[in-house]
């Protein structure tokens, strides 16, 4: 993956870009994902927030909190409403949602998490890492899956 990395909203009001290497990148398949990409699941970018700037637009946020979850902030576009990134405090890196980005047609995610919510019709991978809910070693594994998919690109 080449830095930057930049994309933004529907629109094209909101820009931003990423200019340190991702974490990693994951779907996940929870109904709260499901719900705010009205699809079976949603592209989530692990990106240290140092490498992470809006260069163009502001983002309007929301607080929200999902069962058995921290509470997060929603950033979005203000005049689409395209979800950009979700922020939880504390934590060292954004969930860019990976959907938003301008080349996104060879992204593979590392692993899935939350499939306990997964739709019911959608086969993974044999090969993939799978969660029945948010890994519970701090991303670890789906960190170190994507540096080696990363290489071997």
């Amino acid at each position: 993956m080449r830095l930057p990395l930049r994309g933004g909203c529907q629109c094209g009001e909101v820009r931003y870009e990423i200019t340190k290497k991702p974490l990693t990148l994951y779907a996940c398949h929870c109904t709260a994902c499901q719900q705010q990409t009205s699809a079976a699941f949603g592209l989530s970018l692990l990106v240290e927030r140092d490498g992470f700037t809006f260069i163009k637009g502001a983002v309007e946020r929301f607080e929200f909190q999902e069962e058995g979850k921290t509470r997060k902030e929603g950033l979005f576009c203000p005049d689409c409403g395209v979800r950009i990134a979700h922020d939880t405090k504390g934590r060292p890196a954004l969930s860019v949602k990976a959907g938003t980005l301008d080349i996104r047609s060879k992204l593979v995610p590392a692993g899935h998490i939350w499939t306990k919510s997964a739709v019911s019709w959608l086969e993974l991978p044999e090969d993939s890492l799978v969660y029945d809910y948010a890994p519970d070693d701090g991303y670890f594994a789906l960190i170190e899956r994507w540096a080696s998919q990363e290489h071997a690109s």
